[in-house]
């Protein structure tokens, strides 16, 4: 087990250790990648913030050049006019109406497009309408221009002077090209995927012609959430604001935009690393995230995600394993070895001794070279003699011990006899009633001790002689019995009172059940209260007979102890502590229930015969049938 156990260990140190040497190396990877792109867009975000207030400008010509053209104003003539000498990016010019629509634009793939479907861009129009804001600008976002380059767009805008039209322009500039160029040499390294988070998240999909506008009340929201949901289920540690946001539907977004870009910042503090080891699914996931030198942390977000293959980390996990495997075996196998080699040095005489200990027999082994098994053998064999002596001794004493109580039962059985039969003779003679009361102390004294006695029979010939049951009439029976004990109770201020049914039968051998009753009702005289009565009750209940006897007194506190043999609950009463286990063996014997309950001041011992009148009766019948021939 140590080895096993040790090796296990081994293997799992081995395994971690490559582990975190593959997530170090492809950490390193996307740190560099992250870098590489981060310049990227450090140089996108400077240029945008190098030309804004150029753009800001660009935005009032436009609303000169409406406000001097009119009724002639002309889209695609004001963007030329903006682009007349600009060497760097490109403008969009573009009309919105009070409807929220795009009614006019250089840009003619957005012509039509309903910004009243979504409502944060709804609220902002309707912010310009209204004067309540002179000018915005939006973040930067991602937009096809023509059908075969996609260009990154800012966009700006502020009322007509008419007040007819919301006047918007986008300045452009063509720095995807740069991404896909650096996503080209990347790709064979790993699977990347960009996206562009700012009031929604766009993913750069450098294999699509065209890119359509995805806002965050629409189908963006979905792409949006899609990407948050990757991100939490891959962080090692569950961010609560992350989840919240996944559970976002559609009608809850119009206050989160700017809290998707606070979560981000949060997840992503201080440049971490999110990554994620799949196993199963054979990749291992970075994420990344930037925000560019000159962007501040509620701005656009450029993120990364970075997906390698584990194949090797899997081959090379692979391989430790199969060596702490063949490591392990070879261990074993020397050990089976060396076990085997030690075995047959010390196993003859060893197993030899151990089979005489099992067998209880002098070990008659010589010459053993081991000192140890030497001295083991010869004090096996000194405590083997030692025993079996006092085993002897101990054999010889129980022996004598049985045969001095059988001796004794039979010397007392004579006197005893004839001690009854003049007692009866004085009861039945005398007529001198002033010694009534010292003739029932006689006749007490006497019954006592042969009730003694017969417990006293039974337990020294119990284990001799086979006590065959008979069917008998408990009902007579233990009249009778209470008969007997009726002076007994007298002496000691205590009546019997019994309600017994007539014939109920019960297979039973005669001296048992005697030792059953006896054995209660002489307890019952003995420790129940002085002048209360001993309530004895029989009846039948269907196959069954329930005798139950209850006397007054203090309650039984260890209602199982009192069974055992030798237990005395009350030590100032003296006894064998016999009875009560003799009634608990006959009771195991003929499968007889018993059980000892508390109530109204009265310990109530209950037994459960299983009947046989319907036996008996059919026995009578029987019986009647043959004598009348």
């Amino acid at each position: 087990m140590v080895v096993v156990i040790g090796d296990a260990i081994k293997f799992q140190n081995y395994r971690q250790m490559l582990i975190q040497n593959y997530s170090n190396k492809y950490i390193n990877v996307t740190q560099q990648i992250r870098e590489d792109y981060r310049l990227i867009f450090d140089r996108l975000q400077y240029d945008f913030d190098k030309f804004e207030s150029v753009n800001i400008s660009k935005l009032n010509q436009l609303s000169e050049i409406y406000k001097r053209d009119r009724a002639r104003f002309n889209v695609d003539k004001a963007a030329e006019e903006l682009n007349k000498d600009v060497h760097f990016g490109s403008y969009q010019v573009f009309l919105i109406n009070k409807d929220y629509i795009i009614e006019d634009a250089s840009y003619k793939t957005d012509i039509g497009l309903n910004f009243g479907v979504v409502m944060d861009i709804r609220e902002l129009m309707s912010s310009i309408f209204t004067k309540k804001a002179a000018i915005d600008i939006s973040p930067i976002i991602i937009d096809s221009v023509t059908s075969s380059s996609m260009w990154f767009k800012r966009y700006f805008i502020k009322l007509s002077s008419d007040e007819k039209y919301v006047l918007q322009i986008a300045f452009a500039l063509d720095f995807l090209r740069e991404f896909k160029a650096k996503y080209d040499l990347i790709k064979n390294v790993a699977l990347i995927e960009l996206y562009l988070g700012n009031n929604a998240i766009q993913k750069l999909e450098f294999d699509k012609i065209n890119l359509s506008k995805k806002f965050l009340q629409q189908e963006g929201w979905e792409a949006t959430k899609s990407l948050l949901f990757q991100l939490y289920n891959d962080l090692s540690i569950k961010n609560k604001r992350l989840e919240d946001l996944t559970k976002l539907d559609i009608k809850d977004l119009l206050n989160n935009e700017e809290h998707i870009n606070e979560v981000i910042d949060e997840v992503f503090r201080d440049d971490n690393l999110i990554s994620s080891l799949n196993l199963p699914q054979h990749q291992f996931t970075i994420y990344a995230v930037t925000n560019g030198v000159f962007n501040q942390s509620t701005g656009t977000k450029l993120i990364i995600k970075t997906t390698y293959s584990t194949e090797s980390l899997e081959s090379d996990i692979q391989k430790t394993l199969i060596q702490a495997v063949i490591q392990l075996f070879f261990i074993l196998s020397i050990l089976v070895v060396i076990y085997l080699f030690i075995m047959k040095r010390l196993s003859n005489p060893l197993l030899k001794i151990v089979d005489n200990i099992k067998n209880n027999q002098y070990s008659d082994i010589r010459n053993i070279k081991i000192a140890e098994m030497a001295v083991l053998n010869e004090s096996y064999n000194n405590l083997h003699n030692r025993l079996n002596k006092e085993i002897e001794r101990s054999s010889n004493i129980l022996k004598d011990k049985n045969q001095f109580i059988a001796d004794t039962v039979h010397q007392l059985r004579t006197p005893l006899t004839n001690i009854m039969m003049n007692g009866e003779m004085i009861k039945q003679f005398q007529t001198d009633k002033s010694l009534s009361s010292y003739i029932d102390r006689i006749d007490s004294s006497i019954n006592m001790l042969s009730n003694f006695y017969e417990d006293l029979a039974y337990v020294a010939s119990a284990d001799t002689i086979e006590y065959a049951p008979k069917n008998i009439n408990l009902s007579d029976f233990l009249k009778k019995r209470i008969y007997f004990f009726s002076t007994i109770s007298k002496v000691s201020h205590k009546e019997i009172q019994s309600t017994i049914e007539e014939d109920i039968f019960t297979n039973i051998n005669q001296i048992e059940l005697e030792r059953i009753i006896d054995n209660n009702i002489s307890n019952g005289i003995k420790y129940a209260t002085k002048n209360k009565p001993i309530n004895i009750n029989l009846l039948q209940s269907n196959d069954t007979a329930i005798l139950a006897i209850k006397t007054y007194g203090n309650q039984i506190k260890d209602k199982n102890k009192i069974f055992e043999k030798n237990f005395r609950e009350d030590e100032a009463k003296r006894g064998l502590g016999l009875g009560l286990n003799m009634v608990k063996n006959i009771c195991g014997k003929y499968n007889i229930f018993y059980n000892v309950t508390y109530e109204d001041g009265q310990n109530i011992f209950t037994y459960i015969f299983q009947s046989s009148m319907l036996n008996v009766h059919v026995q009578k019948l029987n019986s009647n049938f043959t004598q009348n021939g």
